[in-house]
């Protein structure tokens, strides 16, 4: 799948979300993790997954624990995942960061390599009185949930995650310049020179022939005079020769300059008059293309700027009539379909304000960014070129996501921030496309979805939207319906309309990255609420005891019955985790005694034959076994017993858990 090397993603959200226990994990294994979503699943198949990971620095427990962060745009569900380290080889030498916010937490980059998606980050410690301020890099593992310190390097060495989307890390002296590694083996494998990337080529910086296949690549060139460049491989590795080409500007004698560069098989040039103070520069703007020339602009201005989409598809120019730092007046913007040379768009900047630039996420969708000294007043909007509309994204939700990576292209995708769930009962809404989201303090969702899920009959008839469920009716004017419809599909705000339906929203909840919406269903014995699913395996408790026929088996005392995750459970005081590796974690209530030996028993998924025996001396109230034999293991599931506390009334007891081994995949929540 495509991934984008600069995006924008929501910051997080002044929200504590409460986290369950979690355990201390051996060494380079995982602790825990803790599952925050409702109880509903997701169907099975691809879906589009947005990943963030952050890492947290625990002087108290001596630990560096992983929180990774996964958003399904299929669903808007969320799930929280925590994995605990705490092998002194991987901490930090001490616990004083400048990278790190308040609470020594910081986001970590997240790639999805040859290997596998992983997670890197730079812990910047502090200088101390006796204590050498370093640059530590870490990498976890999604795939085998595992924790590496790569380098640690002395502070007076600038240390970058830049270059990571290409397996790389730069470092930055006065005395050797910019020098790259491979964040796999630390081996040097760049050496000055200029690394190219996607934003070089949208900023129409340089031009590259061929043209990059995606917007994650970098081209490298060994010298400033731009030749013998080729293509960066994933680790720093050569690749296929490219040709680049230095989109300079040209001044004459009469310091008139002109700029020409080609995109999207088309070439640009404009030109710019000499300077004359407190006078705009006059433009013209070209294009050619099978040797049609066409202008694009001809006009004064006092700056003008060109910004080519990702696959050349679109040309955007910025034309702004500010004067210097006086940025008060609205830029023009110009949106050029490259192919055809005809003009598709123009509009004024919001705010009358000047653009500083454009982020692109696909061919189809940028965000403007504009110069401003409030911005939380000012916020910046999606503009989705196919229909012209601009979509404005909250500023508390808008920052450069470079740290994030999203496992789906931008297909039919126009708002990408915060996606939001709607559930009732145990159900979930699907989308096919752009999920429900949250604008100008309204959720909008997807109409069809919406009416399928809770079979609603929609009529338009008289410009009015005329619902109907069961003996319920409501009615909507079109025209007071703030709907807004995009590739022909409609997107209705939640408000009385639904109400009037028995469709209330009971509950909002605001994670770190969507929103959550529980609808409160009046009909739900109608059989008209949204369809529930069938879950997938969950973990099964139950008491047991001792057979007394002999085998050494166990039968059950009291009915069995889940909870909702399905490699984790808590029972009777003691939570139990089963880990990626095969190995078991406990965590024991600190009011129980199991004295220092505890049996464990490995059986069969009916707990009738036992199949290992595990004497387990317990030291405290944690404990993580070795990895268990494939053998003991029923298609990754996991059933144990262990006696319940000494101090337990019902004597000769036993807690049996069914556990599956954790999976994971890229495109699955």
């Amino acid at each position: 799948m495509k991934s984008i090397t600069r995006l924008f993603l929501p910051s997080v959200l002044l929200l504590i979300i409460s986290l369950l226990t979690v355990f201390e994990g051996n060494t380079y294994a995982l602790g825990a993790n803790e599952d925050i979503t409702s109880s509903s699943t997701v169907k099975s198949g691809t879906e589009k997954i947005r990943d963030r990971s952050t890492y947290m620095f625990d002087q108290k427990n001596k630990q560096v624990t992983i929180r990774t962060n996964r958003i399904s745009f299929a669903t808007g569900m969320q799930k929280i995942n925590e994995y605990n380290f705490t092998d002194p080889s991987l901490l930090p030498s001490y616990y004083e960061f400048d990278s790190t916010n308040g609470f020594n937490h910081q986001d970590g980059v997240v790639v999805d390599t040859p290997k596998g998606i992983k997670a890197y980050t730079v812990a910047v410690q502090s200088t101390l009185k006796g204590k050498n301020g370093v640059n530590i890099i870490y990498e976890f593992d999604y795939s085998n949930l595992t924790l590496r310190k790569i380098k640690e390097i002395p502070t007076q060495k600038s240390v970058q995650l830049d270059a990571v989307q290409l397996g790389l890390y730069s470092v930055e002296s006065d005395k050797e310049g910019v020098q790259y590694y491979s964040l796999e083996n630390n081996k040097q494998v760049l050496s000055g020179g200029k690394l190219i990337t996607s934003k070089d080529v949208t900023d129409t910086t340089f031009s590259l022939s061929p043209a990059p296949a995606s917007q994650t690549f970098g081209v490298y060139c060994p010298k400033y005079q731009y030749t013998s460049c080729y293509n960066i491989e994933f680790g720093g590795v050569k690749g296929k020769a490219v040709k680049v080409t230095k989109n300079n500007v040209i001044e004459d004698a009469r310091q008139a300059s002109s700029k020409s560069f080609m995109a999207g098989g088309t070439k640009i040039k404009w030109n710019q008059s000499s300077f004359q103070m407190n006078t705009p520069y006059q433009w013209n703007v070209t294009a050619t293309r099978n040797g049609k020339a066409v202008s694009l602009f001809n006009g004064k201005a006092y700056e003008l700027d060109t910004f080519v989409s990702p696959g050349g598809k679109y040309l955007v120019i910025n034309v702004d009539p500010s004067y210097h730092f006086k940025r008060t007046q609205a830029s023009t913007i110009y949106v050029y379909d490259l192919k055809t040379m005809v003009q598709v768009q123009k509009y004024k900047s919001s705010y009358n304000t000047n653009v500083t630039g454009i982020q692109w996420l696909s061919d189809d969708l940028y965000i403007m960014e504009y110069y401003f000294s409030n911005p939380g007043a000012y916020p910046p909007s999606f503009y989705y070129i196919p229909e012209g509309k601009h979509f404005k994204i909250e500023y508390s939700q808008y920052q450069d996501w470079a740290n994030y990576l999203d496992s789906f292209t931008y297909d039919d995708l126009f708002f990408l921030t915060l996606p939001v769930a709607v559930t009732s009962g145990e159900g979930v809404l699907h989308y096919e496309g752009q999920p429900t989201f949250y604008m100008n303090g309204l959720y909008y969702v997807p109409l069809k979805e919406f009416m399928n899920a809770f079979h609603v009959q929609l009529e338009e008839k008289d410009k009015t939207y005329l619902f109907k469920r069961l003996d319920r009716t409501s009615k909507l004017a079109v025209s007071q319906s703030k709907r807004l419809i995009v590739k022909g599909k409609v997107f209705l705000p939640l408000g009385q309309w639904n109400k009037e339906l028995g469709l209330k929203v009971a509950q909002v909840g605001m994670h770190s990255m969507s929103y959550e919406i529980l609808i409160s269903d009046e009909l739900r014995k109608t059989e008209a609420a949204m369809k529930e699913e069938t879950p997938e395996f969950q973990a099964i408790l139950k008491r047991l005891k001792k057979s007394e026929d002999g085998s050494g088996g166990f039968i059950a005392t009291e009915t069995s019955f889940t909870q909702k995750n399905s490699d984790r459970a808590s029972f009777r005081g003691v939570k139990a985790v089963l880990n990626h590796n095969r190995s078991l974690s406990f965590s024991f209530s600190p009011f129980d005694s199991y004295g220092e030996n505890l049996q464990i028993y490995i059986t069969s998924r009916d707990s009738s034959k036992v199949l290992m025996e595990l004497p387990v001396k317990v030291t405290g109230k944690e404990y993580t076994t070795a990895a268990l034999p494939e053998r003991v293991f029923e298609e990754g599931i996991l059933t144990f017993a262990f006696p319940e506390p000494d101090n337990e009334v019902v004597e000769h007891s036993h807690l049996g858990f069914t556990l599956k081994l954790p999976e994971f995949s890229k495109n699955r929540l």
